[in-house]
């Protein structure tokens, strides 16, 4: 997809969004404390899909996917949750989560390269049994330690989530942009066969991008721990579908071989200001449509997902002529 087309359409929506809910402005200061504020907010929201549609758009280039993400980050803030809280928490808790994310992400990781299971069947029984393993852990109860821990509500706050999603595109994209390790995975999501002849240990690999979807579903949980203060077994369900939605949009092939992680940024903004649009515009919904408003939600994400799918294999197409 063109690289001007997401901003484009993410400019467009912030608009129609706007509009619909009757906001007015009476100067250009209080335009910019307005979306400012907006803009803030909505990075915050966001952290989590961003953070895994970074890890998700190198699963995707190597021609796999990974469907248990949701799963992963509810597990991983379960685990969190048992766990006192105070002071300690940093200390016990955080090690653990980030252990059990790690371990979750090379398990799929393992399936898929040693087990040589299709990705879409091992995420598929691994999104499973990870939510079955969060019901086990917590069972029906809802734990909130996380208010109690110094300082951790700041990374469910604007800047602790910028924080860790600048880390993640800003320092991991210009590393990922300018390694070898980026080329190597390309070349195994384009050709698998061809990657094990130029001499590219592709199980170690895949076990690698595996594992670092997991270093982001732990960073995904913080973040989302952080700004909702507690955790359910049945939290984040369908969170998968926002990433890859986003992800597809954002230019990154699902056939593999291709991907952009700037694409995904713009991607997964473009899905948040649909989700907070469309909560927003409840109201006048209901003045104005026959129908509730919030019912569209995702009857446009599968809309976007296959236009994002289309969209691709007509720009990849083109290139190859």
């Amino acid at each position: 997809m063109k690289g001007w087309v997401l901003p484009v359409l993410l400019v467009l929506e912030m608009g129609l969004f706007t509009a619909i809910s009757g906001a007015m402005f009476d100067s250009p200061t209080a335009f910019f404390h307005y979306f400012s504020g907006y803009l803030g907010d909505l990075i915050a929201q966001s952290a989590p899909v961003l953070l895994l549609g970074f890890g998700m758009t190198l699963v995707m280039i190597t021609a796999g996917i990974d469907l248990s993400v949701g799963s992963m980050v509810a597990l991983v803030a379960a685990v969190m949750a048992v766990c006192p809280g105070g002071p300690g928490f940093w200390f016990t808790a955080v090690p653990l989560g980030l252990l059990v994310a790690v371990l979750l992400g090379l398990t799929n990781g393992v399936l898929v390269a040693w087990l040589d299971i299709p990705p879409i069947i091992a995420t598929l029984g691994t999104m499973i049994f990870y939510r079955g393993l969060c019901f086990v852990v917590l069972g029906d109860a809802e734990k909130s330690p996380f208010i109690d821990v110094p300082g951790y509500e700041g990374l469910g706050q604007f800047l602790g989530a910028a924080l860790l999603v600048a880390l993640a595109y800003l320092v991991g994209g210009y590393y990922f942009d300018r390694s070898r390790w980026r080329r190597e995975i390309l070349m195994l999501g384009g050709n698998r066969i061809a990657a094990r002849y130029a001499g590219i240990p592709t199980g170690r690999r895949l076990c690698q991008v595996y594992g670092l979807m997991g270093l982001f579903a732990f960073a995904a949980a913080l973040c989302f721990t952080a700004r909702n203060s507690s955790v359910s077994a049945s939290s984040l369900t369908g969170l998968e579908l926002r990433v890859i939605v986003a992800v597809v949009l954002g230019g990154t092939l699902v056939q593999g071989g291709s991907g952009s992680l700037t694409g995904t940024f713009f991607g997964v903004l473009v899905v948040a200001v649909l989700d907070e649009g469309l909560r927003g515009a409840v109201t006048w919904g209901e003045r104005h449509l026959p129908f509730k408003i919030s019912h569209l939600q995702y009857l446009l994400l599968g809309a976007l997902l296959v236009l994002g799918v289309w969209l691709n294999g007509r720009v990849s197409r083109t290139r190859g002529r």
